[in-house]
């Protein structure tokens, strides 16, 4: 098995690119979580409707967060594609 060459459903042979960065996105994402606890409590006392608060601040926000860390990571993996 292991003098097998690897293919692909085409017959294509697959070359090895660079690596890729994973940790960065990573730690983005932490930091994008550790920006939603340390500011959530923030964001719920802005509005005065209870319903409201908790609508913006545990649905809207952390949407929100998770959308701008995942353009961030999408930034970083077109430079690291383009160099």
């Amino acid at each position: 098995m292991s003098g097998e060459v690897s293919t692909t459903i085409l017959g294509r042979e697959e070359n090895s690119g660079k690596k890729y960065p994973m940790i960065v996105e990573k730690v983005i994402l932490l930091v994008g979580l550790v920006l939603f606890i340390l500011t959530f409590s923030d964001v719920f006392g802005q509005f005065d409707n209870k319903l409201l608060s908790s609508l913006v601040t545990f649905i809207i926000y952390p949407f929100v967060i998770l959308f701008t860390t995942e353009m961030i990571g999408r930034t970083i993996q077109k430079v690291h594609n383009d160099t």
